[in-house]
């Protein structure tokens, strides 16, 4: 059997390798059953690989008009890129994933928040006008000495100048001279009723004892009752004139005090309304001396700010010569914008904060508010009154003013979120994966670090609170 199928693949010149009939090895390439099956499979293979690539074709024609049904999802862009959108009036700024990160982007909503609203402003601590004190000599005169200086605490009653005036030493002179002639005439009066009063009093003593003692003769019916009657009446007579000259005495006094009243207190009432004290006065009147000089005393306590006047000047009542301040109040004049106008009113509390006493806080309140508008600055101006126990705000400083205009609860962003775009304020909304909207807002107050949104944002919409300024860079670039 394997001898006759030997031959059967022999008569098609097909052998297994081996030797032929005649002793000759056959070569590789003689056919086989085995090398039939091969052959066999690689074309199967092929076959398969064409139908698989005819298959992928297809589906990638079949694929393209569905491209144009959907669009793609969006693919980040390499580099920032500004979009504008609605015409003209969206942009929206796209940034790649490493750079939004680089930026640190952040995001807050927009919640109503009840807020402490303040104007602030800025301004000068001045004197309270309202307790500064011009003081201006009582009495024409030459300045002998200046007492005070300026910066000085005086006192009231302290001395602060010493004027020599002629009006004081010629109301002097005619003190003395009235007074001396209304003593002299007193004096003289007085020594006519006393000798009178002495021999008034020396007749009472003799009637008085031949009263006595013709009384005891009548008694041992020695003398008569007309010598009684008689001796009773002149003692009475005296008595009576002794009385009555030391009435005279008294009145003679008392007319002598008016007198002295009448001529002198208006000449005292002149040289205390020129400066002179009670106690300078008596001093005169005591001393018989003139003393032209008069002090002027500072009328109340304070610091002295001003002097205008030196030794040797002549001065007059008009003249003004010192100004004393207290300064244990004190006023802040600041300057307000229109804008504000409507929120600031008077009795408001306000903050003062200055930069010579950093962290440092004092408190007053608002006691005026301008009625017009500084039509060069168009600014209202406004002033507060500050109290200063420590005297520690000075005239002149700089000093910045928040002004607690009331409470209220609105709309609020952070500030940190809101840049300036010029004229108006922006803010930035997230619009997608790596996508920022930016707004104009319109913006009200602020107050502690959060700012009123009056239009331009809904409650719960988020903006950038983080990365604003890197996104308005990038708006800036693309404008630019």
């Amino acid at each position: 059997m394997m001898r006759d199928g030997n031959r059967e693949l022999g008569s098609d010149k097909r052998c297994p390798r081996g030797k032929s009939s005649d002793g000759r090895l056959h070569g590789i390439g003689s056919a086989g059953p085995a090398s039939a099956l091969v052959a066999s499979s690689r074309r199967l293979l092929a076959l398969a690989c064409a139908a698989a690539f005819m298959g992928l074709c297809s589906c990638t024609k079949a694929e393209k008009p569905s491209q144009n049904l959907a669009p793609a999802a969006h693919t980040p862009p390499s580099v920032p890129k500004v979009e504008t959108e609605a015409g003209g009036n969206r942009r929206v700024i796209s940034l790649p994933p490493d750079t939004e990160r680089a930026m640190g982007i952040q995001v807050a909503p927009a919640q109503e928040r009840v807020l402490d609203f303040v104007v602030e402003t800025s301004g000068e601590v001045q004197a309270n006008a309202n307790l500064l004190t011009h003081v201006n000599a009582p009495v024409a005169g030459r300045v002998t000495e200046v007492l005070a200086q300026v910066g000085q605490h005086v006192t009231e009653g302290q001395p602060l100048l010493r004027i020599r005036s002629q009006d004081i030493g010629q109301s002097e002179s005619d003190l003395l001279q009235n007074e001396g002639q209304v003593s002299a005439d007193l004096k003289r009066d007085l020594l006519q009723v006393d000798s009178e009063i002495n021999l008034a009093q020396a007749h009472l003593r003799l009637s008085e004892s031949t009263y006595k003692r013709v009384s005891s003769l009548v008694e041992e019916k020695i003398a008569s009752r007309a010598d009684f009657e008689t001796a009773k009446t002149h003692y009475e007579e005296d008595r009576l004139t002794l009385e009555a000259l030391k009435r005279k005495r008294e009145s003679i006094v008392a007319l002598s005090q008016e007198r002295m009243r009448l001529l002198t207190e208006p000449i005292k009432q002149k040289l205390r309304l020129l400066g002179v004290s009670e106690t300078e006065i008596a001093k005169v009147l005591r001393s018989r001396e003139i003393n032209p000089l008069v002090p002027v005393v500072a009328p109340e306590n304070g610091i002295v700010s001003e002097r205008s006047i030196n030794v040797g000047e002549l001065t007059e009542p008009s003249k003004p010569l010192f100004t004393i301040a207290d300064f244990h109040n004190v006023w802040l004049q600041a300057y307000i914008y229109e804008k504000d106008i409507a929120r600031v009113a008077e009795g408001q509390p306000i903050v003062l904060e200055l930069d010579s006493f950093p962290g440092e806080k004092f408190n007053g309140t608002l006691n005026y508010v301008a009625d017009s508008l500084n039509p060069e600055t168009r600014t209202l101006l406004v002033r507060a009154e500050v109290p200063n126990p420590g005297l520690k705000l000075k005239p002149k400083m700089f000093a910045r003013m928040r002004i607690m205009v009331g409470r209220r609860r609105v709309l609020a962003i952070p500030k940190d979120a809101v840049q300036d775009a010029g004229s108006y304020k922006v803010v930035y909304v997230p619009a997608g994966t790596g996508r920022y909207e930016e707004r104009k807002l319109e913006l009200g107050g602020e107050s502690g670090g959060f700012v009123e949104v009056a239009g331009g944002l809904a409650p719960g919409e988020k903006v950038v609170v983080k990365g604003t300024f890197e996104l308005r860079s990038e708006s800036l670039k693309a404008a630019d």
